[in-house]
Protein backbone atom coordinates (compact mmCIF):
# COMPACT_ATOMS: atom_id res chain seq x y z
CA UNK A 1 0.00 0.00 0.00
CA UNK A 2 2.65 2.37 -0.78
CA UNK A 3 0.74 4.70 -2.46
CA UNK A 4 -1.22 5.24 1.12
CA UNK A 5 -5.02 3.64 0.00
CA UNK A 6 -4.65 3.07 4.05
CA UNK A 7 -5.77 6.57 5.00
CA UNK A 8 -9.33 5.89 3.59
CA UNK A 9 -9.39 2.92 5.98
CA UNK A 10 -11.00 3.58 9.80
CA UNK A 11 -9.50 2.78 12.93
CA UNK A 12 -10.45 -0.80 13.53
CA UNK A 13 -9.20 -1.19 9.62
CA UNK A 14 -5.84 0.14 10.24
CA UNK A 15 -5.50 -1.93 13.24
CA UNK A 16 -5.97 -5.16 11.58
CA UNK A 17 -3.72 -3.56 8.17
CA UNK A 18 -0.92 -3.36 10.99
CA UNK A 19 -0.94 -6.75 12.41
CA UNK A 20 -0.99 -8.15 9.11
CA UNK A 21 1.68 -5.95 8.26
CA UNK A 22 3.58 -7.26 11.56
CA UNK A 23 3.06 -10.57 10.38
CA UNK A 24 4.33 -10.60 6.66
CA UNK A 25 7.42 -8.56 8.45
CA UNK A 26 7.39 -11.73 10.88
CA UNK A 27 7.55 -13.82 8.06
CA UNK A 28 10.66 -11.99 6.02
CA UNK A 29 12.53 -12.57 9.82
CA UNK A 30 12.15 -16.04 9.58
CA UNK A 31 13.50 -16.12 5.74
CA UNK A 32 16.63 -13.74 6.95
CA UNK A 33 17.18 -16.46 10.11
CA UNK A 34 16.54 -19.64 7.45
CA UNK A 35 19.05 -18.19 5.09
CA UNK A 36 21.73 -17.47 7.67
CA UNK A 37 21.60 -20.64 9.13
CA UNK A 38 21.94 -22.60 6.12
CA UNK A 39 24.68 -20.20 4.75
CA UNK A 40 26.45 -20.93 7.96
CA UNK A 41 26.15 -24.47 7.28
CA UNK A 42 27.21 -24.64 4.13
CA UNK A 43 30.00 -22.02 4.52
CA UNK A 44 31.01 -24.24 7.76
CA UNK A 45 31.43 -27.57 5.37
CA UNK A 46 33.85 -25.58 3.30
CA UNK A 47 33.59 -27.82 0.28
CA UNK A 48 34.13 -24.89 -2.29
CA UNK A 49 31.89 -26.24 -5.13
CA UNK A 50 30.40 -23.89 -7.74
CA UNK A 51 27.08 -24.93 -6.48
CA UNK A 52 28.01 -24.09 -3.02
CA UNK A 53 29.07 -20.58 -3.62
CA UNK A 54 26.26 -19.90 -5.81
CA UNK A 55 24.21 -21.23 -3.39
CA UNK A 56 25.82 -19.11 -0.20
CA UNK A 57 25.30 -15.72 -2.64
CA UNK A 58 21.81 -16.35 -3.66
CA UNK A 59 20.91 -17.05 0.31
CA UNK A 60 23.01 -13.87 1.11
CA UNK A 61 20.82 -12.12 -1.42
CA UNK A 62 17.97 -13.05 -0.36
CA UNK A 63 18.56 -12.08 2.66
CA UNK A 64 19.44 -8.90 2.13
CA UNK A 65 16.61 -8.19 -0.07
CA UNK A 66 14.01 -9.57 2.57
CA UNK A 67 15.91 -6.66 5.33
CA UNK A 68 15.07 -4.45 2.82
CA UNK A 69 11.65 -5.47 2.44
CA UNK A 70 11.06 -5.43 5.90
CA UNK A 71 12.65 -2.19 6.31
CA UNK A 72 10.80 -0.14 4.09
CA UNK A 73 7.64 -2.07 5.20
CA UNK A 74 8.53 -0.65 8.79
CA UNK A 75 8.39 3.08 7.70
CA UNK A 76 5.00 2.54 5.90
CA UNK A 77 3.98 0.65 9.43
CA UNK A 78 5.37 4.40 11.85
CA UNK A 79 3.05 6.96 9.10
CA UNK A 80 0.18 3.92 9.63
CA UNK A 81 0.73 4.43 13.29
CA UNK A 82 1.40 8.32 13.03
CA UNK A 83 -2.05 8.65 11.51
CA UNK A 84 -3.70 6.46 14.00
CA UNK A 85 -2.48 7.85 17.00
CA UNK A 86 -3.44 11.44 15.14
CA UNK A 87 -7.14 10.26 14.89
CA UNK A 88 -7.61 9.02 18.09
CA UNK A 89 -5.97 12.33 19.41
CA UNK A 90 -3.02 11.22 21.15
CA UNK A 91 0.55 12.88 20.98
Amino acid sequence: MGDERWRGLDDEGLERLLVERWLYRGLLLAVILVSAVTTSYLGASASGRLTDVVTIGTLLALAVVAAVVAFLMRQEDLRIMRELRQRRGKP
